[in-house]
C-alpha cells in the first residue's frame, strides 16, 4: 500500500501544478470544465460520503429497497430495487425489468439513468460482497470461502434472475454486466454450465467484458501468483477472505483517507486514471469498493493454471462453440485502453466462431480505460443511452410495457 501511495504522488502533483498554472488542463482532465460547474451546483446532502444505496438514490428523487435471497448453497444475497416513490404501483409493473450486476454508483450512474429512463432496474450484489452472510457458517469457518467466480455464475445469477421474474411476474429480464459481472454471465450462459438460464435474458450488455486477458497480467506482480501451487497459495493467504484487512480499515480510517488509497492501489496495481472521472464522487464511489472475496476466488483469476495462465475464462484454444441457441443477444461497449481485458479478442471470438450468438451491437470507445464505462463524465453519452437502446431492442412481448424515454422510434 504504501508503494501505491507514494507512485500516485506523482500523478497528483503533476495534477496539480497544472491546474495551479492553468496548462493543458483539458488535456490532462477533458471534463475539468463539468467538473468545476457541478461543484457550483452541489449541496450539503451531495457532499455526504456514506456507503448507502436508498441515500444516493434518494438524491435524485429516487430510492433503493432491499432484498434479500437465499441460494442453493444457502449464501444470503443483496438485491436492490430502484424505483421512484412518486410512481403509483400499476404504473411500476409497466416497466420492463432489468438486472445490474456490478454496477458501481454514482450520481448519474448508470442504474439511476435507467430507472430514470422507465426501466425496472434491479441491482445484484454477489455472495459476501459488502456483508458476508450465509445460513449456516460463521465468518470464520473455512467453508464460508469455498467458492470462486464459476460459483458466482452458476448461483448467484441465476438466484438473481429467478427472483426477479418471481417478484416481477415477467417471464424475461434484461441484463448488464460490467467487468467480472460479465465472467459470471458469460460463464453461465455457456453450454458448460447453465445454458438454460438464457431462455430468461432478453438480453446482454457486457461492458469492459472479462472473457479474454490484457496484457497487464504479465505485471510481475502478478506473475507471482502463478508462481505458487495451490498448497503454498493457501498456506499464505489461507481458506479465507482475501486480504480482509482492506475491507476492516475502510470501516475504521476517514473516508477521504480510504478514497486516497483505494484509488492509489488501482493506479499502481492496474496503471488507471482517473482523468476521465468527476473527482469530487471518487469518495462516493469507493465506499462500495473494495468488497469481500475469497481468497480461491483469487487463486481462479491469477493463481496456476487458472485466468491468468490460460488468458481467457474458457478453453481459447478449442473450435468448439462456447455458447448454443439459447443464448440471448448480446451487445458489447469495450473500453480501448483496458489493459485489463481484451475486448477485441472477444469481439473476433465472437464474429468468427459462434454461430448461435446474436451479437447486436460492438462499440470501441477511443480513450476509455476499464473502469470509464462506468465512472467517466461522458459515461452516459457514451455507454449509457446504447444500453437503453438494446434493452429495449431486445425486450419480450415489449408491447405489454412503457417505452424507454427516447427509444420511441426503435
Amino acid at each position: 500500500m504504501t508503494v501505491a501511495i507514494l507512485t500516485d504522488v506523482g500523478v497528483r502533483i503533476r495534477t496539480g501544478v497544472l491546474r495551479f498554472f492553468g496548462k493543458h488542463i483539458t488535456e490532462q482532465r477533458p471534463f475539468v470544465e463539468i467538473e468545476y460547474e457541478r461543484a457550483r451546483r452541489r449541496t450539503k446532502d451531495d457532499e455526504k460520503v456514506l456507503r448507502d444505496i436508498d441515500y444516493y438514490a434518494s438524491l435524485v428523487g429516487l430510492r433503493a429497497q432491499q432484498f434479500e435471497i437465499v441460494t442453493q448453497d444457502r449464501f444470503v444475497l443483496q438485491l436492490f430495487r430502484i424505483y421512484d416513490p412518486s410512481e403509483l404501483e400499476e404504473r411500476k409493473k409497466s416497466r420492463y425489468p432489468v438486472l445490474l450486476i456490478h454496477g458501481l454508483l454514482q450520481k448519474d450512474s448508470l442504474a439511476f439513468y435507467l430507472c430514470k429512463s422507465g426501466y425496472d432496474v434491479w441491482l445484484g450484489n454477489n455472495r459476501c460482497g459488502f456483508d458476508y452472510k450465509h445460513l449456516d457458517l460463521s465468518y470464520s469457518n473455512p467453508r464460508l470461502w469455498e467458492w470462486d467466480v464459476r460459483d458466482m455464475a452458476t448461483k448467484d445469477v441465476p438466484s438473481f434472475i429467478n427472483f426477479i421474474i418471481e417478484k416481477t411476474g415477467h417471464q424475461k429480464v434484461g441484463l448488464v454486466g460490467h467487468s467480472q459481472g460479465t465472467t459470471q454471465v458469460f460463464l453461465a450462459l455457456s453450454r458448460f454450465h447453465v445454458p438454460d438460464l438464457g431462455r430468461r435474458i432478453s438480453g446482454f450488455c457486457a461492458l469492459a467484458p472479462s472473457v479474454y486477458a490484457g496484457p497487464i497480467i504479465d505485471r510481475d506482480f502478478f506473475k507471482c501468483f502463478r508462481y505458487l501451487s495451490p498448497s503454498t497459495y493457501r498456506l499464505l493467504f489461507g481458506i479465507h477472505a482475501f486480504i480482509p484487512a482492506m475491507c476492516v480499515l475502510r470501516s475504521i480510517i476517514p473516508k477521504r483517507a480510504v478514497t486516497y488509497c483505494s484509488y492509489a492501489m488501482l493506479h499502481f496495481l492496474f496503471c488507471w486514471s482517473d482523468d476521465r472521472w468527476d473527482q469530487f464522487l471518487e469518495s462516493r464511489m469507493f465506499q462500495f469498493s473494495p468488497v469481500y472475496v475469497s481468497a480461491e476466488s483469487m487463486r481462479w483469476w491469477l493463481g496456476r493454471d487458472g485466468f491468468a495462465t490460460r488468458r481467457c475464462i474458457f478453453d481459447a484454444e478449442t473450435s468448439e462453440p462456447w455458447f448454443d441457441s439459447r443464448c440471448p443477444p448480446i451487445a458489447l461497449w469495450i473500453a480501448q485502453e483496458d489493459s485489463l481485458v481484451d475486448g477485441e479478442r472477444l469481439i473476433n471470438r465472437l464474429e468468427n466462431a459462434e454461430p448461435d450468438v446474436v451479437l447486436l451491437k460492438t462499440k470501441v470507445i477511443p480513450t476509455y480505460e476499464h473502469l470509464d464505462v462506468l465512472w467517466a463524465v461522458d459515461a452516459v453519452d457514451q455507454v449509457a443511452k446504447g444500453v437503453k437502446e438494446v434493452l429495449w431492442c431486445t425486450a419480450y412481448q415489449r408491447e405489454d410495457f412503457r417505452c424507454p424515454t427516447e427509444c420511441e422510434e426503435l
